[in-house]
């Protein structure tokens, strides 16, 4: 769908919530004036004005041969009501019913803001070069290889690498980062990042339709396509409970008419006193409003799901898996130390490792090759082994850089002592030999440790997995609080654990950053990608995706998750348990119509409130990858 259609719609769908709610405004006021006044009649016009779209869908759905709904059990019953001049009584039914019904659409309006706001801020226009030419092109006319001029204040207008210029860009929208980002040739910039100052040029690698805003967009929009399990379950169950609903009340008439031999009006009052308490509006808005309230709040807080059935999902989560580098920890390293093998000398290694290092995507690779002046030309033949390192020619020399591990599946010779080290160390070998090793220094990210508190004081088993060496992996679990861990491992060694170990204790979620990582995070129960900008692999076989990086979101997922639980099975108890009561009353005859119309629409507002409650909870923050706590706005 084009941004502009959205546009449209969203117009739309915000004129007709006014004009709804100015008729619920004034069918109250009526219904308020006619009980105040002891006049009756003035409550026909309340019922009529706030029943008039009940009543279309209703004649609509008898046109499409759909004859049982909440639409027609309320439709019968304020006919009825009205038939039996019980004028007050039907126009509470309805007021109180549309009032529901405004809950529940401003409810997804607010859910949906996240998506308007991204919509909002997408880019529309770029400028394309063209030879000695300037041209403004729609972003979906944009091709790979085009190049397009940014300036102040404009929005990178797809996925592409700066070729020309430095800038300081605000991913705030789409990271949730409030500091901008510097950026230089070579760099990456992703679709909608706005500049604040300087000029790019920047040459387009993916078409907006593919770029990682798009995807996102795209992301939340199917995500409410996606219905979960309580939400299947009330849509089935209100399919055969109407017309069991509407028969059994029919039957009802016969028995009282004819068994108890009540007259006939008597008869038809509890028979509709029973329609209007057993119209299941209580539970077929409430439910899945609940879980369209509890997608909102994620997407507040940059936690985008690609389905409400998720939820459910993660409430039932045992086990939690983190990949370690990216993931838990900082993607920028320090390089701490070179130490070249005798007969190698400190720049010869950094040059050879840095130029190897370009053919790789790891953060460590990263350091490497912006700790040396490269000339790419002089890479030929680079090959990345995930989990082990980069095998690569490099000025006509054989390189290995990376662990341990790969000097030896590698056959690079190299000392005992090599195979000993603890620390994060890349090593790299020259034609065979061993020349040297680069030492780094790693941190946690700021959230780290205390959403692994936080997990673990929940009763939630935590893992860490990692392709470095032990040492480096068991420091990092240490400072985490003596979780267990797993090291030296490969994209496929992550998934044997998963699928051999963990997954048997219970249901699993994983929580990985990157390429090695999509076979894990398709194979747990809940996957969950760290970041969306330039981590496509990832997103696609997620679950869940985390916009701005940071662990603490994972215990959002949790709180979240299990808020709604808790409010779905207080919707329903509260439901059903005031249906059965006042169901069992009007068969007696001990209820009354202004019972029965608390028993439905006063249950049906009271759920749709207790649903609405996911957007005032402010009982956690979000975290900026800065580290920076910002607290929820209502």
């Amino acid at each position: 769908m084009k941004l502009e259609s959205c546009e449209v719609c969203h117009v739309h769908h915000k004129e007709k919530r006014s004009s709804n709610l100015f008729l619920l405004i004034l069918s109250g006021s009526l219904l308020l004036v006619s009980l105040l006044t002891g006049k009756p009649q003035i409550s026909l016009f309340a019922c009529l004005l706030s029943g008039f779209e009940v009543f279309k869908r209703t004649i609509k759905n008898f046109a499409r041969f759909k004859f049982f709904d909440e639409n027609t059990l309320m439709s019968v019953a304020t006919f009825g009501a009205l038939f039996l001049r019980e004028f007050p009584e039907a126009a509470t039914v309805m007021v109180l019913y549309r009032f529901g019904e405004f809950i529940e659409h401003y409810t997804i309006d607010r859910s949906n803001k996240e998506m308007k706001k991204l919509l909002s801020e997408a880019p529309r226009y770029a400028w394309r070069l063209k030879q000695s030419s300037i041209e403004q092109v729609h972003v979906d006319d944009l091709v790979i290889g085009d190049v397009v001029l940014v300036r102040p204040g404009e929005k990178v207008p797809s996925d592409g690498i700066v070729v020309e210029g430095s800038a300081q860009i605000n991913v705030a929208h789409l990271t949730g980062e409030p500091l901008p980002q510097a950026v230089s040739a070579g760099e990456n910039v992703y679709a909608g990042s706005i500049l604040e100052n300087g000029t790019l040029k920047v040459r387009i690698s993916k078409r907006y339709r593919d770029s990682s805003m798009a995807r996102v967009v795209e992301l939340v929009r199917k995500a409410q396509e996606k219905k979960a399990k309580a939400e299947r379950f009330i849509t089935k169950f209100a399919k055969y409970y109407t017309p069991a609903v509407v028969i059994s009340a029919i039957v009802l008439i016969f028995v009282l008419r004819f068994v108890f031999a009540l007259s006939f009006s008597e008869s038809l009052y509890r028979s509709l006193i029973l329609l209007v308490i057993s119209c299941p509006c209580a539970l077929v808005l409430s439910v899945p409003l609940t879980y369209v309230a509890a997608l909102g709040k994620a997407s507040r807080k940059g936690i985008f799901l690609k389905g409400a059935q998720y939820l459910d999902t993660i409430v039932d989560v045992e086990n939690v898996v983190f990949d370690k580098t990216g993931t838990l920890t900082e993607t920028t390293l320090e390089l701490a130390s070179v130490e070249p093998r005798e007969g190698f000398s400190r720049d010869e290694v950094l040059f050879l490792a840095a130029h190897a290092a370009l053919g790789s995507n790891h953060p460590l690779s990263r350091t490497l090759s912006e700790s040396f002046k490269v000339n790419a030309s002089l890479l030929k033949d680079s090959k990345e082994i995930p989990g082990l390192g980069v095998k690569a020619v490099v000025a006509d020399r054989l390189v290995h850089l990376g662990n341990d591990r790969f000097l030896h599946e590698e056959h690079v010779e190299h000392p005992k002592s090599v195979c000993e080290n603890k620390a994060k160390v890349v090593h790299l070998g020259v034609d065979g030999r061993y020349a040297g090793t680069f030492v780094f220094k790693e941190k946690l990210k700021s959230t780290a440790q205390e959403t692994v508190k936080k997990l673990r004081e929940a009763g939630l088993k935590v893992y860490v997995m990692s392709g470095d060496s032990e040492g480096a992996v068991k420091e990092n679990a240490e400072n985490l609080g003596q979780v267990q861990y797993f090291a030296n491992l490969r994209p496929e060694d992550k998934l044997a654990l998963l699928e051999e170990r963990i997954m048997r204790d219970g249901t699993t979620m994983f929580v990985g950053d990157g390429v090695n990582d999509a076979p894990a995070l398709s194979r747990s129960d809940v996957g969950v990608a760290m970041s969306a900008l330039g981590n496509d692999s990832a997103v696609e076989v997620a679950d869940a995706v985390l916009m701005n990086a940071e662990p603490i979101q994972v215990w959002h997922l949790f709180t979240i998750s299990r808020k709604t639980r808790q409010i779905v099975l207080q919707n329903i108890v509260l439901a059903i348990g005031t249906k059965v009561a006042f169901v069992i009353l009007a068969a007696m005859g001990k209820a009354t119509m202004w019972q029965g119309v608390f028993a439905d629409t006063g249950v049906m507002v009271l759920c749709t409130l207790n649903s609405f409650r996911l957007f005032l909870d402010r009982s956690s923050s979000t975290v900026s990858k800065s580290g920076t706590e910002k607290r929820d706005s209502f």
